[in-house]
């Protein structure tokens, strides 16, 4: 790490780490045969700056991870290396009196690379978005002590549906709306009541999407939808 000012700290970090590797499908010539441990490596710099109430961070990242499947050999082994080239920016703190936001962005290339198919070489990982956002924003009643208002927006980018992207998911948006009250009990414990909003717009979504493996064994995607809207009411006491 280093400081250049009093309010600025940059960074480098390297990582290299060891992992249990696959082991071959079923069908395969050497099924249940076990790859060597996988080594991923994660190069990674960064600022992080402090504007008093207000703090930003940026970060610029590459991972590699090897990738095992069965090609037409049909002999389970790396065959190819799972790259994710990235950029991160992020926001939190005390905008303006009585008013936080906490939000991020990243923006991604995850690539399946070196498979010796062309089909799957150099393609979008399966279920992995390219962008994706999230900020949340909350509002303190200065005139009602306790009483704060938040709402969250979620954005998630485009992906791929399956190794060759022959389609690819749609993106999508969510809104989150809540309101808490939290107030002093006589006996000094304390009360807090929550009314929220889930997906407000009642947006219908994929909410992830996974490959069939991460290992490369043959079989079907798997997806999940999202939640749709849904209201929320709550009360809690501590003690």
């Amino acid at each position: 790490m280093f400081k250049p000012m009093s309010n600025i700290t940059t960074y480098v970090a390297y990582a290299n780490s060891l992992e249990q590797g696959g082991s071959a499908p079923a069908g395969a010539l050497n099924e249940g045969q076990s790859v060597a441990p996988y080594r991923s490596k994660q190069l990674e710099a960064g600022a992080k700056v402090n504007f008093g109430k207000v703090n930003g961070t940026f970060a610029i990242f590459q991972i590699e991870r090897p990738f095992a499947f069965a090609d037409t050999d049909n002999i389970f082994r790396v065959q190819g290396m799972q790259e994710n080239k990235g950029i991160e920016f992020g926001l939190y703190g005390e905008i303006f009196r009585n008013f936080n936001v906490y939000g991020g962005l990243t923006l991604l290339d995850p690539r399946l690379k070196d498979t010796g198919n062309p089909a799957t070489s150099n393609t979008k990982v399966v279920g992995v978005p390219g962008a994706q956002a999230n900020l949340l924003m909350e509002y303190f009643v200065e005139r009602f002590p306790g009483l704060a208002f938040n709402a969250n927006v979620h954005y998630t980018g485009e992906r791929a549906g399956n190794n060759i992207n022959t389609f690819m998911v749609k993106n999508y948006i969510t809104l989150d709306l809540g309101m808490r009250y939290t107030m002093t009990l006589p006996d000094k414990n304390t009360a807090v009541f929550r009314v929220f909003a889930n997906n407000v717009t009642d947006e219908r979504y994929w909410l992830s999407i996974f490959p069939g493996s991460i290992n490369g064994v043959p079989g079907s995607n798997t997806a999940f939808l999202g939640a749709p809207r849904e209201v929320r009411v709550s009360a809690s006491v501590t003690f």
